[in-house]
């Protein structure tokens, strides 16, 4: 007969920590599927109560409660879809405080799509403009609201070790089991153990065996396994040591869990790269090639429908931008200077003179903080961004995009494809107005070589990553980094 309790001493199992109501209704790899499902909820029944609201408020009646049903269904969908597609049902997602700039993203799209949808099928008569609006401020702020409150209080579970995992039981080479602690565990595989087992580095006297030490190891596992009623068990050992893990394999075929290979260091980086289908296998993909004839066309549709919208609204602001120049100041309003775009191939780009000078040589020297070069208009043309407006132009004659590697001067280019391995593959898609790096609070100057490495690294990244939505949250980020970044002068 099995002693449960002394197994359990022999192998340094614990006992479950004590864990809050949600950790224990909800485990950690389903907190993805509760977020999306409380989203869903949480929408419609922002629907309903600011329907209310607004019709009380505005009729002094409820108002048609199908109407706010519908609306909210179908606003829920189109914004869990859109968190699920850019990664942020995640369960490491959400216990960052980031989350926030992707919710509110997310939403003013699926608003937009809904208020699109609802013009095209000529049902925008029979909402009320007043209640989708409530609707939509309602719903953000409700969704804020939760995050906040079960973010902090996720955290805080994580931090006392009580949020929990799929039971699992441990076997590998000692270094590889070192490199997983009990936070990585369940962060990146959402599990914790309930016992880890180090094989020795004796050898076996024959190919087709263990040596009698592992296979006292593994033995140990197998029964801790069946005494913590384990629902899966993870191998770390090298993935090149393809004798030793078949060996494993056939001993722990006496458990009916899932055993799982977990990567190794070598191969632990590859893995986090995209994965590509050949025919009938699957190759690991090193570099992003420049993008498909189907994917530069929705692309470049995207660039020009937005290019044209936004030049419509905004030709207020370039024409008070445009008449402040030249009344500050002496010159050309406009400021034209070579750079270069896809495959290295050199453009000339549009902007909003902001200093007393017109440099495109070879020796251009960056603008720092307080410049003496920088006009009063260019200063704030340059906080706002506005000096960069112009580039719609640039868009719509496809030299650039609206999204995309910044681009800089030739003199620069020049400087840093010298002195950065990777800066050369941002050429390998169009120049953006704006880019990755920039939303992630990557402007202004770069005085040190350091601060270009993170620009390429981001950059790289949103080559090796692209697709429609990034473009269109990186958008929808960029009219919040505008407005609250300071580090651009």
């Amino acid at each position: 007969m099995l002693d449960r309790t002394a197994l359990t001493s022999e192998l340094r199992g614990r006992a479950p920590p004590r864990v809050s109501l949600l950790a224990r209704i909800v485990p950690y790899s389903e907190m993805g599927l509760f977020m999306a499902a409380s989203d869903l909820v949480l929408i419609l029944a922002s629907s309903l109560v600011g329907g209310m609201i607004y019709h009380l408020a505005a009729f002094s009646e409820v108002g048609s409660l199908g109407e706010y049903v519908a609306v909210g269904v179908n606003a829920g969908l189109l914004f869990v879809l859109l968190m699920n597609s850019l990664g942020s049902y995640r369960p490491s997602a959400l216990f960052s405080r980031g989350q926030f700039r992707v919710v509110g993203g997310a939403w003013l799209l699926a608003m937009l799509i809904l208020i699109g949808f609802l013009f095209l099928h000529k049902s925008a008569a029979h909402y009320s403009r007043g209640g989708l609006i409530t609707f939509a401020s309602f719903g953000v702020t409700v969704l804020f609201g939760w995050r906040a409150i079960l973010g902090a209080q996720l955290r805080k579970a994580l931090a006392l070790g009580q949020v929990t995992g799929r039971r699992v039981i441990l076997i590998g080479d000692e270094l590889e089991l070192a490199r997983l602690s009990p936070r990585n565990l369940l962060m990146d595989f959402g599990a914790r153990d309930m016992g880890r087992f180090a094989l020795s580095s004796c050898q076996s006297r024959a190919d087709t065996e263990l040596c009698p030490r592992d296979l006292e190891i593994i033995n140990h596992a197998i029964r801790a396994a069946r005494v913590h009623e384990a629902e899966k068990v993870f191998i770390a050992i090298a993935w090149s040591d393809l004798r030793r893990r078949k060996l494993i394999c056939e001993r722990l075929r006496v458990l009916p869990v899932p055993i799982l290979l977990l990567p190794d260091w070598s191969t632990k980086i590859l893995l986090a790269l995209p994965l590509i289908n050949i025919g009938r296998s699957a190759a690991v993909e090193l570099q992003r090639a420049p993008l498909s004839r189907m994917e530069l066309g929705f692309k470049r549709g995207f660039d020009l429908l937005f290019a044209i919208l936004g030049s419509i609204l905004i030709l207020p602001i370039l024409v008070i931008a445009a008449i402040a120049i030249k009344l500050e100041s002496q010159g050309p309003t406009i400021f034209k200077q070579r750079r270069r775009g896809f495959n290295g191939r050199e453009f000339t780009i549009y902007k909003f003179r902001t200093m007393t000078v017109l440099e495109d040589g070879p020796d251009i020297c960056q603008a720092k903080r307080n410049d003496s070069r920088v006009t009063r208009v260019g200063s704030v043309l340059r906080r706002t961004s506005i000096d960069e407006l112009p580039q719609l132009l640039n868009v719509l004659m496809g030299d650039m995009s609206l999204v995309g590697p910044r681009p800089h001067a030739v003199a620069h280019d020049d400087q840093y494809l010298n002195s950065i391995a990777n800066y050369a593959f941002r050429n390998n898609v169009k120049p953006g107005l704006t880019g990755w790096a920039q939303v992630n609070g990557l402007r202004g100057e770069t005085a040190r070589i350091e601060l270009m490495n993170r620009r390429v690294e981001h950059d790289v990244w949103y080559i090796n990553h692209w697709s429609l939505w990034l473009d269109l949250l990186i958008v929808v980020r960029t009219c919040f980094v505008t407005v609250w970044e300071k580090n651009a002068y």
